[in-house]
């Protein structure tokens, strides 16, 4: 009898067990569809929808680190590609130096008159993927300023005495015949002088110039920068001021006065000339099989192409004519002034500014906002405070 009796104790106690069991499960089953509810009606969502919603959170993949050129602000493969070693690279821009090489491959290009209203330019480089670039030519104080900031070789041939002097402070390659070569196929002295990335990166290596540490400009994400475009295509309160057509008055020669002209499909401006020199070509100059003296620009570089920055700015500066010779230029790099940024098909009228010649530009809008520059190429141009001027 004893024993019977400890068996139903044993049995009741497992049926107690059970029974709490349920009976948490299924208070657990209403406070949670009770919250599910709840959620619902705050919400106006089923709970089938709130459950998919905290479902994929708890599944989805973290956002994928994503690296951007520091230079261009356009998104790379990592941030090795931000380490390559900086070229700032004279080329010239009178007619018989066109079309020039490489210059599609630049980073950013700065633009302004050297002698005689005929312009040259400072263009930017790094892991430029060409075989030829130039022609090379001579330093100007104002060109050596602005390369200043990127902590870059300063490739050149000859220049400015003063120019000239200041730049052996700094990484710098005046003409060279190990390093450069003149091309006598189709270009003229001075204008055919050429280099390239891969010359230039033996004389990097040669002297330990392994890096650079830049100083750049502010610049939008591509995803901000698409997400601007998409802003100023249904904006229907004229918030944004459109420009399609633009041109710069460098000089009184006209080949030398520059005319964009946006194109949307590739949110790009295709770069022209006012006078009889028509659109500005450069050849881009890859996978030509051969290196250094060997290439023939105009004979190996295949067809030349119209240049078509994604960015471009134009700035007032002081400048004046050399009081000495009265023929190149003097220009003031420092300070501030009027400046327009063209960018995603808009204008954004503001200023320029720079305390030092080591600083980087600072480009703001009318609020004194610093301007977020879009992704991709930039082409800057200096135009004289007192007779420059850009049209819209």
């Amino acid at each position: 009898m004893l024993m019977n009796k400890a068996k139903k104790d044993k049995k009741l106690k497992k049926h107690s067990k059970i029974r709490k069991f349920i009976v948490f499960i299924i208070l657990f089953l209403v406070i949670a569809s009770g919250a599910v509810a709840a959620i619902w009606f705050v919400k106006g969502k089923n709970p089938g929808e709130i459950i998919s919603a905290i479902t994929e959170q708890v599944i989805e993949e973290p956002e994928p680190i994503r690296y951007y050129d520091n230079l261009t602000g356009e998104e790379i493969a990592s941030e090795d590609e931000n380490k390559g070693r900086i070229n700032c690279i004279q080329i010239p821009n009178g007619t018989d130096a066109r079309p020039q090489v490489g210059l599609h491959d630049a980073k950013i290009i700065y633009e302004a008159i050297a002698e005689g209203g005929i312009t040259r330019f400072a263009a930017i480089y790094r892991n430029a993927d060409v075989d030829v670039i130039g022609p090379v030519r001579s330093l100007r104080m104002y060109y050596l300023e602005w390369d200043l900031p990127y902590d870059c070789t300063i490739i050149h041939a000859g220049g400015v005495k003063a120019a000239v002097q200041r730049a052996e402070k700094y990484a710098h390659l005046s003409e060279s015949a190990t390093y450069m070569w003149r091309d006598r196929s189709a270009y003229y002295a001075p204008n055919n002088l050429f280099t390239s990335p891969e010359l230039l990166g033996k004389f990097n290596s040669s002297k330990k110039y392994n890096k650079s540490d830049p100083k750049t400009f502010a610049r939008m994400t591509p995803k901000e920068s698409e997400a601007e475009l998409k802003e100023i295509e249904n904006d229907s309160e004229d918030k944004y001021k459109k420009a399609d057509s633009i041109y710069v008055h460098v000089t009184t020669a006209q080949n030398y006065n520059v005319k964009y002209t946006y194109n949307a499909k590739s949110n790009s401006y295709l770069r022209a000339y006012e006078g009889n020199s028509g659109k500005h070509m450069s050849y881009t100059c890859r996978n030509t099989g051969k290196s250094g003296n060997k290439i023939k620009p105009q004979k190996d570089c295949g067809q030349a192409t119209q240049l078509a920055p994604k960015v471009v700015v134009v700035m007032k500066v002081p400048e004046e004519l050399n009081s000495d010779n009265h023929y190149r230029e003097e220009i003031t790099t420092t300070g501030s002034g009027d400046a327009w940024v063209f960018q995603n098909g808009i204008v954004i009228e503001g200023t320029w500014s720079r305390k030092k010649d080591t600083d980087q530009l600072v480009f703001k809008d009318k609020s004194g906002e610093v301007i977020k520059l879009a992704p991709g190429q930039t082409w800057i141009t200096a135009v004289a405070k007192r007779y420059g001027y850009v049209k819209y």
